[in-house]
């Protein structure tokens, strides 16, 4: 997708939690879901890779044309994800 790929500022949304992360890789076409462990757990979704998840009500808002790099700089997604969301409440 233009605009999106490794480095790209994503809001992941669950119940009434937000948390700011970044597109590590992409995958197939199509299809979006994966988040870090610590995403999983700071959004109150049981982090376990065996059985841990949720099967519905994650939203995933991935902001076009957005960057932070070096992609673990945890400081960065979530100042640049903040801007970002409230540029596109705002319309803009």
């Amino acid at each position: 997708v233009h605009g999106i790929g490794g480095g790209s500022v994503v809001a992941v949304i669950y119940q009434d939690r937000v948390q700011y992360a970044v597109v590590g890789d992409t995958g197939p076409h199509g299809i979006i879901g994966e988040a870090s462990y610590a995403t999983a757990k700071a959004l109150g979704i049981r982090p376990d890779p065996h059985g841990g998840g949720t099967s519905s009500g994650v939203t995933y808002i991935v902001f076009k044309d957005s960057q932070v790099s070096p992609i673990e700089d945890r400081a960065a997604a979530v100042t640049a994800g903040e801007r970002l969301a409230r540029e596109f409440v705002r319309g803009g």
